[in-house]
């Protein structure tokens, strides 16, 4: 989902607007390479730490003890969050424009985050949530403005952060969901999610809350900047808006793992659709 992100920003979105980027393809494949590295480290420590959890919510995906020993994924954590971070100081020291320095601090402190999400945050109610979620809306910030100048192309610059920010709010819905899909095995292991601390029905509402929120924002912001872009609005009505109205509808009525489970795939596929959403800027 990552790499197929950073190929329509660099390849749709920022074209779209007519945007000249402000680093090169090979300097943007190392970042993305970096992004990348560092999130597949995130969830090698996390299915670490999540060994007995796992083993009670998704036994037939359990990968370390089963498919890799401990000390096998520990060498692959520590090996991917060298190159990562070693890239990011590399472009720190190539790439001259102002923004980046954002974009490195970001990078350097996410496998810290990361670490501390698997091991301690995840534990408690909404904190690792709201964590691992803005990490991932980060992830899409630091592509968007690696490549455009936000004093020259300020509409550009405002919809990468749009993206970003309906990254963050639907990941945080699917985290929830997650935490709901899960709540036997993180029970067991004396968790504290959302879901144990206040229960499902009320974990729902919260979620459907959320849900709702993003629907305003969305057509609040569709609305307001893109009204005169027909084939835009008809693809988030279509595409985005109205699977997530269902979805809400799916949430209220949730009671089971299966429930949840289907849930979390539709809120992956909106989070495609969303992403996709990047094309129709290349037909404007």
């Amino acid at each position: 989902m990552l790499v197929f992100s950073s190929a329509l920003i660099r390849f749709a979105l920022i074209p779209g607007f007519g945007a000249n980027t402000q680093m090169d393809l090979l300097a943007y494949t190392l970042l993305v390479i970096s992004i990348i590295c560092i999130a597949a480290g995130g969830n090698i420590v996390n299915d670490f730490f999540d060994i007995t959890t796992d083993s009670i919510n998704k036994p037939d995906r359990l990968l370390i003890d089963r498919v890799i020993s401990r000390q096998t994924a520990l060498q692959l954590y520590f090996m991917v969050n060298a190159i990562g971070v070693g890239l990011a100081f590399y472009l720190f020291l190539t790439q001259a424009f102002e923004q980046f320095g954002l974009v490195f601090y970001i990078l350097v402190f996410s496998p810290l985050l990361l670490a501390a999400y698997s091991i301690w945050l995840k534990r408690l109610a909404l904190i690792g949530n709201v964590l691992v979620s803005l990490l991932v809306g980060l992830s899409l910030f630091c592509m968007g403005t690696a490549l455009v100048n936000e004093d020259r192309y300020p509409v550009a610059f405002f919809t990468i952060c749009v993206y970003s920010c309906l990254a963050f709010l639907l990941n945080l819905c699917r985290e929830l969901i997650k935490d709901l899909e899960d709540i036997r095995g993180d029970n067991f292991c004396n968790m504290t999610t959302l879901p144990i601390l206040i229960g499902k029905k009320r974990c729902n509402y919260i979620v459907f809350g959320l849900l709702t929120f993003i629907i305003l924002v969305l057509l609040s912001v569709v609305m307001s900047y893109f009204l005169t872009l027909n084939l835009l609005i008809f693809y988030v009505f279509v595409f985005i808006l109205l699977p997530l109205i269902l979805i809400s509808k799916q949430v209220l009525d949730a009671s089971s793992e299966n429930h949840y489970k289907k849930i979390s795939l539709h809120l992956k596929l909106v989070f495609l659709t969303g992403i996709c959403s990047m094309l129709t800027f290349l037909i404007l």
